[in-house]
């Protein structure tokens, strides 16, 4: 058994001969989590009875872009169209600026840095993935697209994406807003022009990047309904970028380190299935685990998105 802490979540990982044995309850400090090493040499009926849902390390989401603005919108829930019609309202009554730009510079870089750090700072366990990847960025600068809202010289929203020509798909790498943009859903207004460069330049999908496949830890499950019910929906990672293949099998001992209610999203009908792009983006599939300490009915209503097989309650604790 090998023991880790990640922003206060213990995480076991411990061989299937232990797992009988359940040594984990003989750690020094509370563990959070079990997770069985070598998983993917098991089948999952033979991981439940063991006691572990079994998930990608990483998904993608994904949406077409389709003909138009007008075909993408009409496909979202009624109350996601609205936050577009007042994100728009807000930018035209308040004068703001929207502005695409391919390619990327130092001095955009530091400007929309200086955004994502205050983001990152009031988060309560942010990783500020972006200032890391600045001389990343900057050495595939033709790559990436911006797209930004501006109170005349101030950024408000910043969105880097990454154009895939060869996957015909438009990915977003990082955004950050200041707290006004986000509570006028502002941030729409530039995911939807970043859809519409996307399709003038005939790219067949968009992106909001990767996740990983645990919401309420690093990440909060605020982000999965953000990005669902902007209509996309996951896929694992591995169809996209291989480099982001593998799996967890993970036993969930307590919520101590998580959100409550925490969102696991597992492998559903991709579990040694062939991931091949664009195909695997057609019929999405995963399943949807809601953890709770004591979970009520009312939860899976709350969270049901589209693309997703089942969702199901599981109590923790």
């Amino acid at each position: 058994m090998e023991i880790a802490e990640q922003d206060h979540l213990v995480v076991a990982t411990v061989e299937p001969d232990e797992v009988a044995r359940q040594v984990w309850k003989e750690a020094e400090e509370p563990v959070d989590i079990v997770r069985l090493a070598a998983s993917d040499g098991l089948d999952e009926a033979t991981l439940a009875e063991l006691g572990f849902v079994v998930r990608p390390r990483w998904i993608n989401w994904c949406a077409p872009v389709r003909e138009s603005a007008e075909e993408f919108e009409a496909a979202l829930p009624g109350t996601e169209r609205r936050n577009i019609r007042l994100g728009r309202r807000f930018v035209h009554d308040e004068g703001l600026r929207v502005g695409v730009r391919v390619g990327l510079t130092p001095e955009f870089l530091d400007e929309f840095l200086v955004v994502y750090d205050r983001q990152i700072e009031a988060m309560p366990r942010g990783k500020n993935f972006a200032r890391r990847w600045r001389e990343r960025l900057l050495e595939r600068a033709p790559e990436h697209v911006s797209v930004c809202v501006y109170d005349g010289d101030t950024m408000m929203v910043g969105s880097i994406w990454w154009i895939r020509p060869e996957q015909s798909v438009l990915q977003m790498r990082f955004s950050a807003a200041c707290a006004d943009a986000r509570m006028s859903r502002v941030m729409r207004v530039a995911y939807t022009e970043a859809l519409g460069f996307a399709r003038e330049n005939g790219l067949a999908h968009a992106s909001l990047g990767n996740d990983p496949s645990l919401f309420g830890h690093v990440v909060q499950p605020g982000l999965f309904t953000f990005k669902s019910r902007f209509g996309f929906v996951p896929v694992p990672s591995e169809a996209l970028d291989p480099n982001l293949a593998g799996e967890h099998a993970d036993r969930f001992l307590t919520l101590r380190a998580l959100s409550d209610p925490a969102l696991v999203v597992t492998w559903g009908r991709y579990r040694g299935a062939r991931l091949s792009w664009p195909e695997v983006a057609q019929a999405p599939g995963h399943d949807l685990l809601v953890l709770s300490g004591a979970p009520e009915a009312a939860l899976t209503g709350r969270f049901r998105p589209a693309g997703f097989r089942e969702t199901r309650l599981v109590q923790v604790g």
